[in-house]
């Protein structure tokens, strides 16, 4: 059976920062421009855009700004025709993400509320992905995979993923899925790059690889660590952008030899960065974060690019991994 993965783009264009990177004068330009570029895949979630986390002097506060969903609705209602857009449910909100624990939220009443508030910010009647954002340890398995199921069933989204899960718990929703005879997730999108690879030391990507279902990839370029020499020293990278610490002086340096490969061989680091993500097998596509066409078109470039054996060899030998790029409380997409 035909997927979304046959016909949507492998470069996704993640909303996380609309409101600020871009400001939301600029986001529809941004999002017609990807179009244009054959980007035909926008990712977004219920929680983005309007986070006090991601305030910056300069820029209007979270109080002020519209949400992601809110951004994004307007720029495709004149093609929406012609893009997927996934969205998410399950992490905290309001009042929930500044006082309380960051755990999943994923009741159906939460689950079914959620979704009709995103198709009106979206304006749109349906969402062609839709994810459990973070695991929710209080509920059910079978509540939450049921009511994906049922929305499935209702037309209001062409089907269902999950974000963030560990192996143990992907395996767990595709053996409940099996159990109810509810359908099984259709994606799952885990933080993966050469820089941070978790997802692989852990078996994410293997459990992802044994049910078949397909890797969608955020943070691709590690939070800013592998766009280029410079980038390091930029005011808001990595852990920055939610008020957190910088980069380690050895992910720099390894940041910086990672550049200097990508030089040597004639090729940008965000090229090399994604060719990378996109020849690992599972992967279908990566989310990036940009507000500049410039780095979609280096995206783009990226996606006809093969490494050779050496280079990968070479790649490998760059392990960021002797200290985490994010601290492991930190769930951001």
């Amino acid at each position: 059976m035909p997927t979304l993965f046959d016909t949507a783009s492998r470069i996704v264009l993640g909303t996380a920062t609309f409101g600020v990177a871009p400001v939301a004068d600029d986001v529809p330009t941004l999002v017609h421009g990807a179009l244009e570029r054959g980007i035909n895949f926008f990712d977004t979630a219920n929680s983005y855009g309007n986070q006090p986390e991601y305030d910056q002097p300069s820029i209007a506060p979270h109080t002020m700004r519209q949400s992601s969903e809110e951004l994004l609705g307007p720029a495709i209602s004149g093609i929406r025709d012609e893009v997927y857009v996934a969205s998410k449910v399950g992490e905290p909100l309001g009042a929930a993400r500044a006082d309380g624990p960051f755990v999943g939220l994923l009741t159906r009443e939460h689950i079914v509320e959620q979704l009709d508030s995103s198709l009106r910010r979206l304006r749109t009647d349906r969402i062609d992905l839709y994810y459990a954002h973070l695991p929710d340890l209080r509920t059910p398995l079978e509540e939450t995979v049921s009511a994906f199921d049922d929305l499935i069933t209702a037309g209001k989204i062409g089907a269902w993923g999950i974000s963030n899960f560990s192996a143990a718990q992907t395996e767990r929703v595709v053996r409940t899925a099996r159990e109810i005879g509810a359908r099984p997730p259709a994606a799952h999108q885990v933080r993966y790059s050469l820089a941070e690879r978790e997802a692989e030391d852990t078996g994410v990507t293997a459990a992802a690889q044994a049910f078949g279902i397909p890797i969608l990839a955020y943070s691709p370029m590690a939070g800013g660590l592998l766009g280029g020499r410079m980038a390091a020293d930029r005011n808001y990278i990595g852990h920055k952008r939610w008020g957190g610490e910088g980069f380690t002086a050895h992910q720099i340096a390894r940041g910086r030899r990672f550049a200097a490969l990508a030089d040597e061989w004639d090729l940008t680091p965000s090229s090399v960065a994604l060719a990378w993500l996109l020849g690992r097998q599972g992967v279908a596509g990566a989310v990036v974060g940009t507000s500049s066409l410039s780095n979609l078109d280096e995206a783009c470039r990226a996606v006809g690019c093969t490494l050779d054996t050496e280079q990968l060899r070479m790649l490998d030998e760059l392990r960021f991994d002797d200290d985490h790029l994010y601290p492991a409380t930190a769930e951001r997409t």
